[in-house]
């Protein structure tokens, strides 16, 4: 017996030695940049030779798509819900982290509602918090029971060779005519009008009179077909199915009479019609990503992102932390070369991922020694936007931060915005968050900016970082 018991202890350890090998050392082999969109980059709507997109021409392209900014919470729930309040024929959701929290579960009414009316909804989860949070959750599995939804789960946790590779993607398309694409996911953190516990972040709403004419918005129906499609996306099963309204009965009426409440307490979300009034042109909007397979990918947006500010004089990465290796270093090098290069992220006392707060306290140096100054954000929540201003008329928004998690191992999107009006916008914005900042030159030279507001790091916190600074190390590129 005890010879089976050895035999299989060894089996065992072999297994997790594979498993630790697969999920960690793999993922440290990156995948070169891709030479082939290198040259893409060149000639397309990004090169300012061209005319296009970049500081120093400007499309000579028709209007169309026209944009909104939301950077509140607030806001950032009840245009969701208009926008699914009055989709016609479909809706599209995708999304990293829906929780059945109460903006989550205001969400899952809106769908199921839009659902009974006889719109086709489709919605894409990581399996990561599909797992977590939505497995056992009544609201949602009665919506994934209606037989006008289908729900497909991104790389689901059971296959564990993959566990790395996540779907971070965050937006939701209406019909053929609008969409909102940004990096907020789908929870109290990021929705509705909770005051504690939140995170701030940047939406960006994408609408066209001309229905099925958007650029921007074929570009994003072909990525999620593609990404709806992958091999490594799988069905939910609605379980019941065939039965499913007396099956969920109680949780039905449960998400009808929160729906009715919501109507309530917003009264237009169904009879919402000012969105050309409350949206403005766009020169032009392009989407980029990082690819759809559940695996190692190159760095395409991060080479789109050089490639756009390299051309560029004046440059600001906002992020709510930077993770980067050798590469990354040499691209942010190669931006703060020939531009003014500012980095926007949260101050270690204030921001909300301890992760990237250990690592900077790790990386702060060759941070600096790339050319960029620094600015250490002390707002009163942390800010979780990805956005990238070039000049006085590119702003580069979605759910890309600087890290080597969304470099190399996450489906990411960014949207490519010539819009001075937007630029104007976001930069107004970004100019308040450097006056409640440290500046950190990069010769070290610290100036605290007008708005400042200095914490300092309890003792055991202090201890606490400094622990994690220590056994983060080697998994960092997961991070």
């Amino acid at each position: 017996m005890k010879k089976y018991i050895g035999i299989l202890a060894k089996i065992i350890g072999i297994i997790l030695v594979m498993i630790l090998a697969v999920n960690i050392i793999l993922p440290l082999i990156k995948r070169n940049p891709d030479s082939g969109y290198a040259k893409e980059l060149k000639q397309t709507v990004f090169t300012a030779e061209s005319g296009e997109n970049v500081s120093g021409g400007r499309t000579k392209e028709k209007k169309r798509e026209r944009i909104r900014c939301i950077d509140d919470n607030k806001d950032a729930l009840l245009w969701r819900l208009r926008m699914i309040g009055n989709a016609k024929k479909s809706i599209v959701l995708s999304t990293f982290d829906l929780r059945p929290d109460d903006s989550g579960t205001d969400m899952i009414a809106a769908l199921y509602t839009a659902a009974e009316k006889g719109v086709h909804v489709q919605i894409l989860i990581d399996g990561i918090y599909q797992k977590l949070f939505l497995e056992k959750s009544p609201v949602f599995q009665a919506l994934t029971a209606h037989q006008n939804v289908e729900v497909r789960i991104y790389n689901p946790v059971t296959n564990i060779m993959r566990l790395n590779y996540r779907m971070h993607d965050k937006y939701l398309i209406i019909d053929d005519s609008m969409y909102l694409l940004g990096g907020r996911n789908t929870n109290d953190i990021f929705l509705g009008e909770k005051k504690t516990g939140i995170n701030i972040d940047r939406d960006i709403l994408v609408y066209e009179e001309q229905e099925g004419k958007g650029e921007s918005l074929q570009q994003l129906l072909v990525y999620f077909d593609t990404i709806w499609n992958e091999k490594q996306v799988v069905k939910k099963k609605a379980g019941s199915a065939g039965n499913y309204k007396e099956t969920y009965k109680k949780q039905y009426h449960q998400l009808e009479e929160r729906y009715q409440t919501l109507k309530e307490h917003y009264p237009d979300i169904e009879d919402y019609k000012n969105w050309t009034e409350d949206t403005y042109e766009a020169d032009k909007i392009t989407l980029v990503n990082n690819g759809t397979q559940a695996a190692r990918k190159s760095p395409k947006v991060l080479q789109a992102v050089e490639h756009i500010a390299g051309q560029g004089e004046n440059v600001v990465i906002q992020t709510p932390y930077v993770i980067c290796n050798s590469y990354m270093y040499q691209e942010l090098k190669k931006i703060a070369e020939k531009a003014e290069l500012k980095i926007v992220l949260n101050a270690v006392e204030k921001g909300s991922n301890p992760w990237g707060c250990t690592d900077y306290l790790n990386q702060k140096e060759k941070i600096l020694n790339t050319g960029a100054t620094v600015y250490e954000l002390m707002n009163e929540h942390a800010v979780h936007t990805k956005t990238v201003l070039v000049d006085d008329n590119i702003s580069i928004v979605g759910s890309y931060n600087l890290d080597m998690r969304s470099t190399y191992l996450d489906t990411e999107l960014m949207l490519v915005i010539d819009s001075e009006r937007l630029n104007e916008e976001i930069r107004n914005t970004e100019d308040i968050y450097m006056e409640k900042s440290k500046e950190v030159k990069p010769d070290g030279t610290e100036t605290e900016g007008i708005k400042y507001k200095k914490k300092v790091l309890t003792p055991e916190k202090k201890r606490f970082y400094a622990f994690l600074k220590i056994i983060i190390r080697p998994f960092r590129h997961l991070l």
